[in-house]
């Protein structure tokens, strides 16, 4: 599955005010791998980490593109991983048929990603304390994966346009998240089933639906219902409607927003006509890539 940002969306500088950029190198299973990190020009201690990764079908610049977490690092003071799949994809659990042919079906992305934070936390460039995750689509799902299976080393993850597989479920004791759902997603299907079937034959696998996902995260966390929910419409023009719910729970903190009319895009970010009519709509009721450093920073040790 694809989550594709038309090449018109917009461009970024690979330089950022008060950041240094470093393209980095990882063996893992043999095989080599690579990450692009963006840290706070000066750096005297070690800071929360955020990993980004990319959607089904893109590269790590993508998601840098269309995220831009690597704008805020030097006011808000963490790091940033901009990782790259193989073959552009991620391994995030599914089984299905038609990801046999994929580079990445092999891989071991959770080793990988275990491998970026043991690095960066031995070189004393990330806080062992503070290790988040995000993505959107393909790479929600990886954030989804990789955030269960390392329990005890991510501090909270984010999933953008991406359900829980069919294929498999978190055994973490709890996992502070904020999930983000489009209703007219024809790639993540809002209710679950297979995915992108509309647009692609092969077999892409089955999720469940959003409020499955976000089911099964209430009972990890033990939410016993809802703190705030509240209608966002401020933007008349873009045909959508963002529902932010918070729950209340006493094991870890759990976030929903659903952005009503919207598609397999990432709300906040610009996109044009092209983006529009292959992804569906984009949302500007709010920021995601705001929403998820704030759930972040809210679970922050100070």
């Amino acid at each position: 599955m694809r989550f594709a940002i038309a090449v018109a969306l917009m461009l970024a500088s690979a330089w950022v005010c008060g950041a240094a950029e470093r393209e980095r190198g990882l063996a893992v299973g043999g095989l080599s791998r690579t990450y692009t990190l963006i840290t706070p020009d000066r750096q005297n201690e070690p800071l929360p980490l955020l990993i980004v990764f990319h959607g089904g079908g893109q590269t790590a610049e993508r998601a840098r593109v269309y995220t831009r977490f690597d704008r805020e690092v030097e006011r808000e003071r963490y790091v940033v991983v901009y990782p790259q799949g193989l073959g552009n994809n991620w391994n995030d659990g599914r089984t299905a048929s038609g990801l046999t042919e994929r580079q990445a079906s092999s891989a071991n992305d959770v080793d990988f990603t275990a491998q970026i934070i043991a690095q960066l936390v031995f070189e004393r460039v990330a806080d062992a304390g503070q290790v988040f995750l995000a993505g959107a689509s393909n790479g929600g799902m990886m954030a989804l994966y990789a955030g269960c299976a390392l329990e005890g080393r991510v501090a909270g993850i984010a999933a953008v346009v991406a359900n829980q597989p069919a294929d498999w479920r978190c055994r973490a004791s709890r996992m502070p998240a904020i999930f983000i759902h489009g209703t007219e997603d024809e790639y993540m299907p809002f209710a679950g089933g297979q995915i992108a079937a509309k647009q692609s034959r092969r077999d892409l696998g089955r999720v469940l639906g959003a409020y499955e996902t976000i089911a099964l995260y209430r009972q990890m966390n033990s939410c016993a219902g809802i703190k705030e929910s509240k209608r966002l419409d401020n933007d008349k023009r873009d045909g959508t409607i963002a529902v932010v719910t918070d729950y209340e729970c006493a094991e870890a903190a759990l976030k929903h927003i659903v952005i009503e009319g919207g598609g397999h895009t990432w709300p906040g970010t610009r996109s044009g006509m092209i983006a529009e009519r292959v992804l569906g709509g984009t949302s500007n009721e709010i920021n995601a890539t705001a929403e998820i450093w704030q759930f972040f920073a809210s679970l922050r040790v100070r």
